[in-house]
């Protein structure tokens, strides 16, 4: 078969039978026991029938896999670990031709992307597909983050998300899969436009569901680069009212010089700094209810005074105007993350 009998995205128990050293070629090609087997490329596992026993679970099916503690401890610290001390995820259950065999017991995993990662680890190149979703991307990262083994996947991983990182453009559902995948896989490029998008349209990050994925450190630092960058707006606003009053912006129109279209801009800013003020989300740290892109454009749609706004005269003093080339620096920060 070249497709796996276990549908995607189902989580398995799944117990890993490990062994000291490589199965050899006879004892590979032998069927692990009388349970019927699955085939994802090169790789055999056995899968439970339903109403085989289970021990310490209730999910629905089990997935068996011979490994090799050898290669498992070359390829991630969490084994390497593991087996150096206390073995807290396995017991010794029995011996297979004379050698120790251990059980490995993880559950949630999915089955597929589970065995990819051993496909990878064990040198089973062949049967590795060269294109996955990103459903499936996003578990396999998520299992190589858990056991630690990125530089053996690394390869696989640079190749995956390359393909479909070409098609990615805009803020989506799918944004925090790429910040985790990119993450996982050290992508640069993936994570800062990741980063970028999900610092750009975040307004409050108890509202993001992460999906259980091991995002919280980055949300954090993310949402702290978020209220920092509308603390600097807030203040910019602020300033900006306090500085209108002063004679350094009395415009010269006509050839006199004319308090009116500061005054005119100053209250229309008072005004609206009242309304957000005292509005349902009032505009204090931390922000919450407020994205830096929407903060832009709260400030590029400040109401503008057609006595303070005369173009044919070359004239133009507003908040608008005042305003304008900062936000565009801002959003050059936020979009150079």
């Amino acid at each position: 078969m070249n497709e796996p009998t276990v549908a995607r995205g189902v989580p398995l128990d799944v117990r890993c039978h490990v062994f000291d050293d490589l199965l050899s070629p006879v004892e590979d090609e032998e069927d692990p026991d009388t349970l019927g087997t699955i085939t994802w490329g090169s790789r055999s596992v056995a899968l439970a029938e339903e109403n085989a026993i289970k021990v310490r679970t209730t999910l629905e099916g089990e997935v068996r896999i011979r490994v090799s503690s050898r290669h498992l401890i070359l390829a991630s610290c969490f084994f390497r670990s593991a087996l150096g001390g206390p073995w807290r995820e396995a017991s010794t259950t029995s011996s297979f031709f004379g050698k120790p065999l251990r059980q490995i017991i993880a559950y949630e995993w999915d089955a597929v992307a589970f065995a990819l990662v051993l496909d990878i680890i064990h040198g089973r190149h062949r049967g590795v597909p060269r294109f996955v979703d990103i459903m499936l991307l996003t578990r396999i990262a998520t299992i190589v983050d858990f056991y630690h083994c990125q530089e053996v996947v690394q390869i696989f991983g640079d190749h995956w998300y390359g393909i479909d990182n070409l098609l990615w453009s805009e803020y989506s559902s799918r944004t925090l899969m790429w910040l985790f995948i990119s993450w996982v896989f050290s992508g640069e490029d993936a994570f800062n436009k990741a980063t970028e998008m999900t610092l750009g349209h975040m307004d409050d990050p108890s509202n993001i569901d992460t999906k259980e994925l091991n995002l919280n450190g980055i949300l954090t630092k993310i949402n702290d680069k978020r209220q920092e960058l509308i603390n600097e707006i807030v203040a910019a606003l602020h300033n900006l009212r306090d500085t209108l009053p002063h004679s350094d912006f009395l415009c010269d129109w006509h050839k006199y010089d004319s308090p009116s279209c500061s005054s005119i801009a100053l209250c229309i800013l008072g005004r609206e700094l009242q309304r957000l003020k005292s509005g349902d989300r009032p505009l204090v740290a931390p922000f919450n209810g407020y994205s830096v892109i929407g903060m832009i454009q709260l400030v590029n749609y400040i109401p503008e005074s057609i006595g303070a706004t005369t173009e044919e005269y070359g004239h133009y003093h507003d908040v608008l105007a005042k305003m304008s080339a900062w936000t565009l620096d801002l959003d050059k920060n936020v979009r150079s993350g």
